[in-house]
């Protein structure tokens, strides 16, 4: 027959270790650290100014929240809208060279801070973002010369912000241990901003890039993949 009075004082031993036990098996809403590549896709105004798609890539992070499916996170996005190399003439002294490489890239740039509904803790976790933040619109150009490691010339052309604001959907697939494969959609709608169309880049007998600037709102959307690391 079971003794009563010392089973009592065997459970109440056992439970500070049982409650320790149950509270590790709990684990909070996760943060995450990911990158994106994928499509840039103008729409709205933009796709009827501008209309071409662009290479894009980003990343994205939030922060680990115990208790509750929202976490905080910021979300950065980088599209080419266009890249051009020139060859033009070079006359300085001091270098034998007398012809140099102009590029030029004009990009997209979005800073968006973020709050993430995430309320699954599983294998396949969807989420949604909301997001706000501004957009950069800027052209840069550089010359450089074959065995020289630094540019000789290195200039912004343009530069234009607008405000920003959409959303973000997603879903998160468990590879094992704290890595994920990704598949998101990114909705922006951006403000009026002007921009350098890639496609006007012209350069003349002396070397100098010329271009035509276009004006509209900036709306898009971007659908990536990628993969990450939840923490």
């Amino acid at each position: 027959m079971v003794n009563c009075h010392a089973m009592r004082h065997f459970l109440l031993l056992l439970a500070p270790f049982v409650t320790i036990g149950t509270q590790a098996q709990v684990t909070g809403y996760q943060g995450n650290l990911g990158g994106t590549i994928g499509m840039g896709i103008p729409t709205g105004e933009f796709a009827d100014t501008w209309g071409r798609n662009m290479f894009a890539w980003g990343a994205h992070a939030t922060l680990p929240s115990a208790l509750l499916p929202f976490q905080w996170g910021f979300a950065f996005n980088y599209g080419v809208m266009g890249n051009q190399h020139f060859t033009v003439p070079v006359a300085l002294p001091e270098l034998s060279a007398t012809e140099g490489d102009l590029a030029v890239r004009a990009k997209v740039l979005s800073y968006h801070p973020l709050l993430r509904f995430s309320p699954l803790k599983g294998n396949v976790r969807p989420y949604v973002d909301g997001m706000a933040g501004f957009r950069q619109f800027t052209t840069k150009s550089s010359v450089s010369v074959d065995g020289l490691q630094e540019p000789i010339r290195s200039e912004r052309n343009a530069n234009d912000f607008t405000l920003s604001a959409g959303w973000a959907g997603g879903v998160m697939v468990d590879l094992g241990g704290v890595g994920y494969l990704e598949a998101r959609v990114e909705r922006f709608y951006s403000g009026k901003a002007s921009y350098v169309d890639p496609a006007s880049f012209e350069v003349d007998n002396a070397g100098n890039l010329n271009f035509s600037v276009l004006e509209s709102n900036t709306d898009g959307v971007n659908v990536l993949v990628g993969i990450g690391l939840r923490f």
